[in-house]
């Protein structure tokens, strides 16, 4: 015969050192999780400085370009020898469209070139 207290000694002899193990797993898991989300939150904020910046020099990146391309920086950027100037009016040769899939042809009617 067994006694009743004989099974709940081995029970509580295996029972007791796991609630412990499991306990003390429960919170290095805990610990090692917030640990985790501490480093990916220092990731994203590296991440959103990082993006900050690039998007500053874009900015500048940007206005430089817009700076380079302006009319009056072309304009300040001859040597002289290249001007920019508005067409005449007599020079400029116009483009009729005209209906249906043809060729488009240059058109000078209604105007007389000056012979030199």
């Amino acid at each position: 015969m067994t006694h009743p207290h004989s099974h709940r000694g081995i029970f509580s002899f295996v029972l007791i050192p796991l609630a412990v193990v499991l306990l003390l797993f429960g919170i290095f898991s805990i610990v090692w999780l917030r640990s985790s989300v501490r480093t990916v939150e220092y990731s994203i904020a590296q991440l959103d400085n990082k993006r900050m910046e690039t998007l500053k020099e874009r900015k500048m990146l940007m206005a430089e370009k817009a700076s380079l391309l302006s009319i009056q920086n072309v304009k300040n950027t001859g040597d002289g020898k290249v001007e920019l100037v508005f067409p005449d009016r007599v020079k400029v040769i116009y483009v009729k469209k005209e209906k249906g899939v043809t060729p488009y042809k240059a058109s000078l009617d209604g105007r007389r070139l000056s012979e030199p």
